[in-house]
Protein backbone atom coordinates (compact mmCIF):
# COMPACT_ATOMS: atom_id res chain seq x y z
CA UNK A 1 0.00 0.00 0.00
CA UNK A 2 2.81 2.71 0.68
CA UNK A 3 4.18 1.49 -2.03
CA UNK A 4 1.18 2.39 -4.35
CA UNK A 5 0.55 5.59 -2.52
CA UNK A 6 4.01 7.26 -3.07
CA UNK A 7 3.62 7.99 -6.73
CA UNK A 8 0.16 10.00 -6.10
CA UNK A 9 1.69 11.93 -3.91
CA UNK A 10 4.58 12.42 -6.19
CA UNK A 11 2.75 12.71 -8.80
CA UNK A 12 -0.36 15.12 -8.40
CA UNK A 13 1.53 18.30 -6.87
CA UNK A 14 3.44 18.86 -9.85
CA UNK A 15 0.06 18.47 -11.98
CA UNK A 16 -1.53 21.20 -9.89
CA UNK A 17 1.59 23.26 -10.77
CA UNK A 18 1.41 22.82 -14.49
CA UNK A 19 -2.42 23.35 -14.72
CA UNK A 20 -1.51 27.02 -12.78
CA UNK A 21 0.32 28.57 -15.49
CA UNK A 22 -1.66 26.74 -18.61
CA UNK A 23 -4.66 29.55 -18.44
CA UNK A 24 -2.89 32.95 -17.54
CA UNK A 25 -5.39 34.90 -17.81
CA UNK A 26 -7.43 32.97 -15.54
CA UNK A 27 -5.40 31.44 -13.27
CA UNK A 28 -6.63 31.64 -10.03
CA UNK A 29 -10.67 31.17 -10.84
CA UNK A 30 -9.83 28.29 -13.39
CA UNK A 31 -8.13 26.69 -10.92
CA UNK A 32 -11.05 26.91 -8.39
CA UNK A 33 -13.27 26.24 -10.79
CA UNK A 34 -11.65 22.61 -11.58
CA UNK A 35 -11.60 21.71 -8.10
CA UNK A 36 -15.35 22.40 -7.61
CA UNK A 37 -15.72 20.30 -11.09
CA UNK A 38 -16.70 23.67 -12.97
CA UNK A 39 -15.74 23.82 -16.95
CA UNK A 40 -17.57 27.27 -17.49
CA UNK A 41 -16.81 28.19 -20.45
CA UNK A 42 -14.65 25.58 -22.05
CA UNK A 43 -17.70 24.26 -24.57
CA UNK A 44 -18.25 27.53 -26.23
CA UNK A 45 -14.58 29.16 -25.56
CA UNK A 46 -13.83 30.19 -29.15
CA UNK A 47 -16.90 30.44 -30.70
CA UNK A 48 -17.91 33.29 -27.69
CA UNK A 49 -14.33 35.11 -28.08
CA UNK A 50 -15.09 35.34 -32.31
CA UNK A 51 -18.23 36.60 -31.81
CA UNK A 52 -16.89 39.09 -28.84
CA UNK A 53 -14.53 40.56 -31.37
CA UNK A 54 -16.56 40.95 -34.27
CA UNK A 55 -18.96 43.10 -31.86
CA UNK A 56 -16.15 45.11 -30.45
CA UNK A 57 -14.80 45.99 -33.71
CA UNK A 58 -18.49 46.65 -35.40
CA UNK A 59 -19.93 48.68 -32.12
CA UNK A 60 -17.18 50.80 -31.85
CA UNK A 61 -15.83 51.55 -35.20
CA UNK A 62 -19.91 52.55 -35.93
CA UNK A 63 -20.49 54.67 -32.60
CA UNK A 64 -17.43 56.48 -32.90
CA UNK A 65 -17.75 57.00 -37.03
CA UNK A 66 -21.62 58.47 -35.84
CA UNK A 67 -19.97 60.53 -33.32
CA UNK A 68 -17.48 62.29 -35.76
CA UNK A 69 -20.30 62.44 -37.97
CA UNK A 70 -22.21 63.92 -35.17
CA UNK A 71 -19.31 66.68 -34.43
CA UNK A 72 -18.89 67.64 -37.53
CA UNK A 73 -22.47 68.49 -38.50
CA UNK A 74 -23.27 70.64 -35.40
CA UNK A 75 -20.92 73.36 -36.17
CA UNK A 76 -18.71 73.62 -33.39
CA UNK A 77 -16.60 75.74 -34.89
CA UNK A 78 -19.38 78.34 -33.91
CA UNK A 79 -19.57 77.80 -29.97
CA UNK A 80 -17.15 80.00 -27.75
CA UNK A 81 -15.78 79.26 -24.88
CA UNK A 82 -18.76 79.25 -22.35
CA UNK A 83 -19.78 76.10 -24.81
CA UNK A 84 -16.97 74.09 -25.10
CA UNK A 85 -18.26 71.11 -22.87
CA UNK A 86 -21.42 71.39 -24.58
CA UNK A 87 -22.92 67.83 -24.85
CA UNK A 88 -20.42 65.47 -22.59
CA UNK A 89 -23.05 64.91 -20.64
CA UNK A 90 -25.03 63.51 -23.69
CA UNK A 91 -22.31 61.11 -25.59
CA UNK A 92 -21.90 59.66 -21.93
CA UNK A 93 -25.94 59.17 -21.51
CA UNK A 94 -25.87 57.69 -25.38
CA UNK A 95 -22.88 54.95 -24.31
CA UNK A 96 -25.48 53.19 -21.62
CA UNK A 97 -28.99 54.30 -22.82
CA UNK A 98 -29.28 51.31 -24.87
CA UNK A 99 -29.44 48.92 -22.34
CA UNK A 100 -33.32 48.02 -22.80
CA UNK A 101 -32.52 46.24 -26.23
CA UNK A 102 -30.73 43.75 -24.15
CA UNK A 103 -33.70 43.38 -22.16
CA UNK A 104 -35.41 40.32 -25.06
CA UNK A 105 -32.06 38.32 -25.57
CA UNK A 106 -31.34 38.39 -21.75
CA UNK A 107 -35.15 37.31 -21.36
CA UNK A 108 -34.12 34.61 -23.97
CA UNK A 109 -31.12 33.24 -22.36
CA UNK A 110 -32.70 33.18 -19.10
CA UNK A 111 -35.64 31.32 -20.37
CA UNK A 112 -33.45 28.60 -21.89
CA UNK A 113 -31.70 27.99 -18.76
CA UNK A 114 -34.22 27.66 -16.59
CA UNK A 115 -35.48 24.83 -18.42
CA UNK A 116 -32.51 23.08 -17.78
CA UNK A 117 -32.63 23.85 -14.01
CA UNK A 118 -33.20 21.46 -11.56
CA UNK A 119 -31.91 22.60 -8.45
CA UNK A 120 -32.22 25.81 -6.31
CA UNK A 121 -29.76 27.70 -4.30
CA UNK A 122 -29.76 28.62 -0.92
CA UNK A 123 -32.32 31.05 0.38
CA UNK A 124 -29.56 32.98 1.90
CA UNK A 125 -26.58 32.42 -0.40
CA UNK A 126 -28.77 33.65 -3.30
CA UNK A 127 -29.65 36.66 -0.88
CA UNK A 128 -26.48 37.51 0.01
CA UNK A 129 -25.23 37.47 -3.89
CA UNK A 130 -28.08 40.06 -4.67
CA UNK A 131 -27.44 41.91 -2.30
CA UNK A 132 -23.76 41.84 -2.90
CA UNK A 133 -24.44 41.91 -6.69
CA UNK A 134 -26.52 45.24 -6.51
CA UNK A 135 -23.49 47.04 -4.76
CA UNK A 136 -21.44 46.14 -7.62
CA UNK A 137 -23.60 47.25 -10.34
CA UNK A 138 -24.02 50.41 -8.65
CA UNK A 139 -20.72 50.77 -8.31
CA UNK A 140 -19.75 49.74 -12.43
CA UNK A 141 -22.32 51.80 -13.01
CA UNK A 142 -20.86 55.04 -11.51
CA UNK A 143 -17.52 54.01 -12.79
CA UNK A 144 -19.20 53.96 -16.21
CA UNK A 145 -20.53 57.25 -15.83
CA UNK A 146 -17.80 58.99 -15.14
CA UNK A 147 -15.57 57.66 -17.77
CA UNK A 148 -17.71 58.38 -20.41
CA UNK A 149 -17.53 61.70 -19.30
CA UNK A 150 -14.47 61.99 -19.00
CA UNK A 151 -13.38 60.84 -22.22
CA UNK A 152 -16.12 63.10 -23.99
CA UNK A 153 -14.66 65.85 -22.01
CA UNK A 154 -10.93 65.55 -22.68
CA UNK A 155 -11.37 64.92 -26.19
CA UNK A 156 -13.36 68.39 -26.48
CA UNK A 157 -10.11 70.14 -24.51
CA UNK A 158 -7.19 68.74 -26.04
CA UNK A 159 -5.48 67.63 -29.43
CA UNK A 160 -6.91 64.21 -30.21
CA UNK A 161 -3.46 62.65 -30.86
CA UNK A 162 -2.69 63.74 -27.27
CA UNK A 163 -6.32 62.52 -26.16
CA UNK A 164 -4.61 59.59 -27.99
CA UNK A 165 -1.51 59.32 -25.76
CA UNK A 166 -2.56 59.54 -23.00
CA UNK A 167 -6.28 57.43 -22.97
CA UNK A 168 -3.88 54.67 -24.21
CA UNK A 169 -2.80 54.35 -20.55
CA UNK A 170 -5.39 52.50 -19.64
CA UNK A 171 -3.16 49.34 -20.60
CA UNK A 172 -0.82 49.88 -18.06
CA UNK A 173 -3.35 50.16 -15.24
CA UNK A 174 -5.19 46.99 -16.65
CA UNK A 175 -2.73 44.53 -15.84
CA UNK A 176 -2.03 46.09 -13.10
CA UNK A 177 -5.32 46.44 -11.44
CA UNK A 178 -6.03 43.02 -12.86
CA UNK A 179 -2.79 41.18 -10.44
CA UNK A 180 -4.25 42.87 -7.72
CA UNK A 181 -8.05 42.66 -7.69
CA UNK A 182 -8.12 39.34 -10.43
CA UNK A 183 -5.09 37.48 -9.36
CA UNK A 184 -4.39 37.33 -12.88
CA UNK A 185 -0.81 36.45 -13.74
CA UNK A 186 1.07 36.80 -17.18
CA UNK A 187 3.47 35.03 -19.19
CA UNK A 188 4.99 36.25 -21.91
CA UNK A 189 3.08 36.20 -24.51
CA UNK A 190 0.60 38.36 -22.66
CA UNK A 191 3.04 40.62 -21.74
CA UNK A 192 4.10 40.78 -25.45
CA UNK A 193 0.35 41.22 -26.27
CA UNK A 194 0.02 43.97 -24.21
CA UNK A 195 3.47 45.84 -25.27
CA UNK A 196 2.01 45.67 -28.86
CA UNK A 197 -1.35 47.01 -28.15
CA UNK A 198 0.39 50.06 -26.25
CA UNK A 199 2.70 50.53 -29.28
CA UNK A 200 -0.66 50.16 -31.44
CA UNK A 201 -2.76 52.94 -29.74
CA UNK A 202 -0.14 54.87 -29.11
CA UNK A 203 0.55 54.65 -33.35
CA UNK A 204 -2.73 56.23 -33.75
CA UNK A 205 -1.85 59.71 -32.33
CA UNK A 206 -2.11 61.19 -36.12
CA UNK A 207 -5.99 60.36 -36.26
CA UNK A 208 -8.46 63.12 -36.52
CA UNK A 209 -11.71 63.64 -34.70
CA UNK A 210 -14.87 65.53 -35.76
CA UNK A 211 -15.01 67.71 -32.51
CA UNK A 212 -11.17 68.08 -31.89
CA UNK A 213 -10.78 71.54 -30.20
CA UNK A 214 -8.96 74.91 -32.13
CA UNK A 215 -5.94 76.28 -30.62
CA UNK A 216 -8.45 78.86 -28.70
CA UNK A 217 -10.17 76.30 -26.90
CA UNK A 218 -7.20 73.97 -26.11
CA UNK A 219 -7.09 73.06 -22.03
CA UNK A 220 -4.15 70.64 -21.61
CA UNK A 221 -4.19 70.57 -17.96
CA UNK A 222 -8.03 70.07 -17.72
CA UNK A 223 -8.28 67.72 -20.81
CA UNK A 224 -4.53 65.99 -19.92
CA UNK A 225 -6.38 64.54 -16.66
CA UNK A 226 -10.01 63.98 -18.08
CA UNK A 227 -8.01 61.56 -20.49
CA UNK A 228 -5.52 59.75 -17.77
CA UNK A 229 -8.55 59.31 -15.43
CA UNK A 230 -10.80 57.98 -18.37
CA UNK A 231 -8.09 55.37 -18.59
CA UNK A 232 -7.82 54.87 -15.19
CA UNK A 233 -11.81 54.23 -15.03
CA UNK A 234 -12.18 51.82 -18.04
CA UNK A 235 -9.45 49.74 -16.60
CA UNK A 236 -10.96 49.84 -13.33
CA UNK A 237 -14.49 49.01 -14.72
CA UNK A 238 -12.92 46.26 -16.57
CA UNK A 239 -10.92 44.14 -13.86
CA UNK A 240 -14.48 44.98 -11.54
CA UNK A 241 -16.61 43.32 -14.38
CA UNK A 242 -14.02 40.44 -14.64
CA UNK A 243 -14.58 40.63 -10.19
CA UNK A 244 -18.16 39.50 -10.56
CA UNK A 245 -18.23 37.08 -13.11
CA UNK A 246 -15.27 35.10 -10.81
CA UNK A 247 -16.74 35.86 -7.18
CA UNK A 248 -20.63 35.43 -7.83
CA UNK A 249 -21.50 34.81 -10.99
CA UNK A 250 -19.62 31.93 -11.62
CA UNK A 251 -19.93 30.74 -7.80
CA UNK A 252 -23.60 30.99 -8.02
CA UNK A 253 -23.53 29.07 -10.91
CA UNK A 254 -21.63 26.53 -9.14
CA UNK A 255 -24.28 25.90 -6.44
CA UNK A 256 -26.98 25.10 -9.20
CA UNK A 257 -24.38 22.60 -10.97
CA UNK A 258 -25.28 24.49 -14.08
CA UNK A 259 -22.48 25.76 -16.79
CA UNK A 260 -22.32 29.33 -16.55
CA UNK A 261 -24.42 31.07 -19.48
CA UNK A 262 -23.92 34.56 -21.70
CA UNK A 263 -26.81 35.52 -19.87
CA UNK A 264 -25.03 36.79 -17.31
CA UNK A 265 -22.84 39.64 -19.88
CA UNK A 266 -26.61 40.54 -20.54
CA UNK A 267 -26.79 40.73 -16.76
CA UNK A 268 -23.92 42.85 -15.73
CA UNK A 269 -24.55 45.03 -18.75
CA UNK A 270 -28.12 45.86 -17.99
CA UNK A 271 -28.22 46.67 -14.53
CA UNK A 272 -24.66 48.67 -14.83
CA UNK A 273 -25.86 50.42 -17.95
CA UNK A 274 -29.04 51.32 -15.73
CA UNK A 275 -27.70 53.05 -12.95
CA UNK A 276 -24.96 54.74 -15.23
CA UNK A 277 -27.82 55.95 -17.45
CA UNK A 278 -29.30 57.58 -14.03
CA UNK A 279 -26.31 59.26 -13.45
CA UNK A 280 -25.74 60.68 -16.77
CA UNK A 281 -29.40 61.97 -16.98
CA UNK A 282 -29.14 63.70 -13.56
CA UNK A 283 -25.75 65.30 -15.21
CA UNK A 284 -27.55 65.90 -18.32
CA UNK A 285 -30.11 68.13 -16.28
CA UNK A 286 -28.06 69.59 -14.31
CA UNK A 287 -25.65 71.13 -17.08
CA UNK A 288 -29.12 71.86 -18.73
CA UNK A 289 -27.71 70.02 -22.04
CA UNK A 290 -31.90 69.49 -22.69
CA UNK A 291 -32.10 72.89 -23.74
CA UNK A 292 -28.78 72.42 -26.28
CA UNK A 293 -30.54 69.52 -27.26
CA UNK A 294 -32.36 70.82 -29.47
CA UNK A 295 -31.17 73.55 -30.66
CA UNK A 296 -28.65 70.91 -31.93
CA UNK A 297 -31.16 69.50 -33.37
CA UNK A 298 -32.76 72.60 -35.79
CA UNK A 299 -29.13 73.19 -36.43
CA UNK A 300 -28.14 69.91 -37.87
CA UNK A 301 -26.76 70.53 -41.36
CA UNK A 302 -28.17 67.17 -42.54
CA UNK A 303 -31.61 67.92 -41.07
CA UNK A 304 -33.29 66.72 -37.83
CA UNK A 305 -33.85 63.46 -39.03
CA UNK A 306 -30.17 62.86 -39.70
CA UNK A 307 -29.42 63.55 -36.35
CA UNK A 308 -32.06 61.28 -34.73
CA UNK A 309 -30.57 58.46 -36.68
CA UNK A 310 -26.87 59.67 -35.62
CA UNK A 311 -28.08 59.79 -31.89
CA UNK A 312 -29.41 56.57 -32.05
CA UNK A 313 -26.96 54.78 -33.96
CA UNK A 314 -24.39 55.40 -31.25
CA UNK A 315 -26.72 54.25 -28.55
CA UNK A 316 -27.47 51.00 -30.26
CA UNK A 317 -23.50 50.70 -31.72
CA UNK A 318 -22.62 51.16 -27.88
CA UNK A 319 -24.75 48.26 -26.82
CA UNK A 320 -23.08 46.05 -28.92
CA UNK A 321 -19.72 47.30 -28.65
CA UNK A 322 -20.84 46.20 -24.47
CA UNK A 323 -21.72 42.90 -25.56
CA UNK A 324 -18.14 42.13 -27.27
CA UNK A 325 -16.33 44.03 -24.36
CA UNK A 326 -18.16 41.91 -21.21
CA UNK A 327 -18.04 39.17 -23.63
CA UNK A 328 -13.97 38.98 -23.56
CA UNK A 329 -14.09 39.21 -20.06
CA UNK A 330 -16.66 36.39 -19.29
CA UNK A 331 -14.63 34.46 -21.95
CA UNK A 332 -11.16 34.84 -20.97
CA UNK A 333 -9.58 38.10 -19.16
CA UNK A 334 -10.10 41.70 -18.28
CA UNK A 335 -6.60 41.90 -20.25
CA UNK A 336 -7.80 40.43 -23.52
CA UNK A 337 -11.10 42.15 -23.39
CA UNK A 338 -9.09 45.78 -23.12
CA UNK A 339 -6.37 44.65 -25.66
CA UNK A 340 -9.46 43.68 -28.01
CA UNK A 341 -10.78 47.27 -27.15
CA UNK A 342 -7.81 49.25 -28.25
CA UNK A 343 -6.33 47.24 -31.28
CA UNK A 344 -9.69 48.50 -32.76
CA UNK A 345 -8.74 52.00 -33.20
CA UNK A 346 -6.37 51.91 -36.15
CA UNK A 347 -9.33 50.22 -37.66
CA UNK A 348 -12.14 53.38 -36.64
CA UNK A 349 -8.98 55.72 -37.87
CA UNK A 350 -8.80 54.34 -41.02
CA UNK A 351 -12.44 54.09 -42.16
CA UNK A 352 -12.72 58.28 -40.73
CA UNK A 353 -9.84 58.53 -43.39
CA UNK A 354 -12.74 56.69 -45.96
CA UNK A 355 -15.83 58.66 -44.67
CA UNK A 356 -14.47 62.16 -43.97
CA UNK A 357 -12.19 64.66 -45.27
CA UNK A 358 -11.02 65.97 -42.42
CA UNK A 359 -8.37 68.58 -42.89
CA UNK A 360 -4.79 67.23 -42.92
CA UNK A 361 -6.36 63.23 -41.89
CA UNK A 362 -5.15 60.48 -44.27
CA UNK A 363 -3.99 56.98 -44.14
CA UNK A 364 -0.11 57.85 -43.47
CA UNK A 365 2.57 55.31 -42.23
CA UNK A 366 1.23 55.55 -38.76
CA UNK A 367 -1.95 54.40 -39.36
CA UNK A 368 -0.87 51.70 -41.69
CA UNK A 369 2.13 50.50 -38.69
CA UNK A 370 -0.52 50.61 -36.20
CA UNK A 371 -2.67 47.99 -38.01
CA UNK A 372 0.23 45.59 -38.17
CA UNK A 373 0.86 45.73 -34.79
CA UNK A 374 -2.42 45.22 -34.07
CA UNK A 375 -2.67 42.02 -35.74
CA UNK A 376 0.64 41.01 -33.87
CA UNK A 377 -0.72 41.92 -30.64
CA UNK A 378 -4.14 39.55 -31.10
CA UNK A 379 -1.88 37.30 -32.83
CA UNK A 380 0.39 36.40 -29.54
CA UNK A 381 -2.64 36.68 -27.23
CA UNK A 382 -4.53 34.43 -29.19
CA UNK A 383 -1.01 31.53 -29.26
CA UNK A 384 -0.84 31.61 -25.94
CA UNK A 385 -4.58 30.45 -25.78
CA UNK A 386 -4.41 27.48 -28.28
CA UNK A 387 -1.00 26.49 -26.27
CA UNK A 388 -3.65 26.66 -23.21
CA UNK A 389 -6.20 25.18 -25.01
CA UNK A 390 -4.19 22.30 -26.40
CA UNK A 391 -2.30 21.74 -23.13
CA UNK A 392 -5.12 21.59 -21.02
CA UNK A 393 -6.69 18.90 -23.32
Amino acid sequence: MAQNQQPIFQTNPPEQFVQIPINIERDSSTTRMNQTGNTNRKPNHWPTITISIIFVIIGQSIAKLLENFYYDKINRSEYNENRQNDGVWTQSLLQTVGFPLLLLPFIIFITKNKRNHHQQPPITSDSIHVKSLAVIYICIGIIMAVQGRLAAMGKLEIPFGVFTLIYTTQLFFTPIFAAFINKIKFNRWVVISVILAIITGALTLSSSFGGEPDEAEENYARGSWAALFAGICFALLLCNIQNVFDSYIFKRTESTNKKPSFASVFEVIIFSSLVATIISVVGLLIAGEQHELKREMNGFSKGKGSYVMAMVGQAVSWQVYWVGIVGLVYSVSSVLSNVISVITWPIVSVLVVIFFNFMDDEFDAFKGVALVTAVLSAAAYFFRLHKENRMAN
